[in-house]
């Protein structure tokens, strides 16, 4: 007849163990990985991909102004106009 366990996972690996303390010791485990991150003056956040480039997006210039430009089209287009004088 079928039976319920319960499984505890890790939230890093997502390695299943049957008791919680393996699970936290699992994700005690696992190294802390840092983000580079611009931030503009607007507090809006762009992650940094240095390893990787899209049609030249990516780079830590595309991300610093990047961070700067609104979200909003409107705004964004004047804000890139205004940047181009």
């Amino acid at each position: 007849m079928a039976h319920i366990e319960t499984w505890h996972r890790c939230p890093v690996c997502n390695q299943a163990y049957n008791n919680q303390g393996k699970a936290v010791k699992c994700r005690n485990n696992h190294p802390i990985k840092a983000e580079s991150w611009a931030v503009g003056k607007d507090g809006k956040a762009v992650r940094i991909l240095d390893r990787c480039t899209f049609n030249g997006r990516g780079g830590v210039n595309w991300a610093l102004q990047e961070a700067d430009l609104s979200d909003d089209i409107k705004m964004r287009t004047k804000q890139l106009e205004e940047g181009n004088r």
